[in-house]
């Protein structure tokens, strides 16, 4: 499995780092053949966030409000990091957002239909 961390190094610049998780054959319910599975990871509670009829205006840099994954559920987004590189973001992208002091990131949404699910940690 794969996914993106957002953090912030020791300068307080936020970065990008690709992550790979080894996963391990589980039985994870009986009568289903044994499945890749990676984690457990801790998670708090989850929320669901729906982008606004209509859209949202420009999206300013922030950190994140804690550390947290997120997955997007629809449409596509894009987050920019500190040295200015940006990525884009689609449906299954999985994200764990650290930035929680320094510059920050910004994010924007890239389709009027971007919804996501956020698991604080």
């Amino acid at each position: 499995m794969r996914y993106v961390r957002v953090f912030a190094d020791e300068n307080g610049k936020s970065a990008f780092e690709d992550v790979e998780v080894e996963g391990t054959p589980t039985v994870a319910v009986e009568g289903v053949p044994p499945l890749l599975v990676s984690g457990p990871f801790p998670a708090s509670e989850m929320l669901v966030v729906e982008q606004p009829p209509g859209g949202t205006p420009e999206w300013e840099p922030h950190v994140a409000p804690r550390s947290q994954w997120l997955v997007v559920l629809t449409g596509r987004a894009a987050v920019t990091v500190s040295n200015g590189e940006r990525r884009e973001f689609g449906p299954g992208s999985l994200l764990s957002f650290e930035d929680t002091e320094g510059e920050g990131h910004v994010s924007a949404p890239l389709t009027d239909d971007l919804s996501f699910a956020m698991f604080p940690r």
